[in-house]
């Protein structure tokens, strides 16, 4: 058997579509040129269409914009429970005994 090349472990990249026909919608948007001319170049160099290309692209922009919100609302949850400090809700010093004026 000869020797395996790199070009026999090239991984590409294959999208699943498991919605049905009637699952899916299509839409018409208007890009300018320059943008669309530049996903069409994307899209080549990641042997996509430019349908399938666009597609992922705003699958991740929602992705990334869920992410973010459910963070955000998880640290504003955590700051209204608040953080246990030990101190067991007293003021363990007065201001004036730690910035003591000389």
């Amino acid at each position: 058997m000869g020797a395996l090349t790199e070009a026999a472990f090239r991984v590409t990249h294959i999208y699943v579509d498991k919605t049905t026909e009637a699952e899916k919608r299509n839409l018409t948007l208007s890009l300018p040129y320059g943008l669309v001319r530049k996903a069409k170049e994307w899209a080549v160099r990641e042997d996509r269409s430019l349908n399938a290309y666009v597609r992922e692209a705003i699958e991740e922009k929602i992705e990334r914009s869920s992410g973010y919100k459910k963070a955000r609302d998880r640290q504003l949850a955590r700051l209204g429970k608040g953080s246990d400090l030990g101190t067991k809700g007293r003021r363990p010093a007065q201001r004036d005994d730690l910035h003591e004026r000389a």
